[in-house]
């Protein structure tokens, strides 16, 4: 029942959804940069949101496509700064202007590719998976279910870390009597009061702020402590 282990530390982050982050999401990231010194740096999706180039109804009173996009690359470029290598998996809201290029009938070569479009540094790739030491990164839109981390772990069956699914961030262990595997949900960083989340308000289960480290090949996901009136709580957090 060994959990495989090894000397690096990497940092997971996803959904961002830039420019509706949180506000404090990225001096979050910054601290958890500078508190563990990862080794890798993971963005697993959902970089930018693209709400005004959704297949759903957009908020007719929001900004334009293109003023989104400028918006994203102006708050990219300290994420840039702070990383200037990273390794980032394709996903579903990214993923949104090739989408709409299809349903109109664009050819693929007629189209930046997301480094062009982000104006991201060459130390940015973007693949539909990553695997560093054995465990797998995507983005988790592959996946569904209340538990879609473990969901996924046992069909791949190997230690796995996703994304996408707001309000399920965790961790899940599974073990035979060989090995043992896990499955690492990150969370989101988006601020929930944007009027890009506005389907979110009712729902039942609200999503979780935070991201994910895997320390020597130990899992843990890190909540973003959030204060009374909605921002980062740093005093509280570093106690953790």
């Amino acid at each position: 029942m060994r959990l495989k282990t090894n000397d690096k530390h990497i940092l997971a982050v996803s959904d961002l959804q830039i420019p509706f982050e949180h506000p404090d999401a990225y001096d979050f990231i910054e601290w958890l940069t500078e508190e563990h010194e990862p080794d890798e740096v993971v963005y697993v999706g959902d970089e930018v949101d693209q709400h005004a180039l959704s297949r759903y109804d957009h908020d007719p009173d929001g900004i334009t496509a293109g003023e989104e996009l400028t918006a994203s690359i102006e708050r990219l470029k300290k994420y840039y700064a702070l990383h200037p290598d990273a390794k980032c998996c394709t996903s579903n809201h990214t993923d949104r202007v090739f989408k709409k290029a299809f349903s109109a009938g664009i050819p693929r070569g007629y189209l930046k590719s997301i480094r062009e479009f982000l104006q991201a540094p060459d130390g940015w790739e973007w693949r539909d998976e990553w695997w560093i030491d054995g465990i797998r990164f995507s983005h988790g839109d592959e996946v569904g279910g209340q538990v879609p981390h473990r969901t996924l772990a046992l069909a791949a069956m190997t230690s796995c870390v996703i994304g996408h699914h707001h309000s399920t961030p965790g961790v899940h262990f599974i073990a035979n009597r060989q090995e043992t595997i896990f499955g690492m949900n990150v969370g989101c960083l988006i601020d929930v009061n944007a009027y890009a989340f506005h389907y979110t308000r009712k729902q039942k289960n609200q999503p979780v702020l935070g991201a994910g480290l895997i320390l020597r090949g130990v899992p843990k996901f890190i909540p973003m402590i959030i204060g009374k009136y909605g921002r980062w709580d740093w005093n509280n957090q570093h106690l953790l």
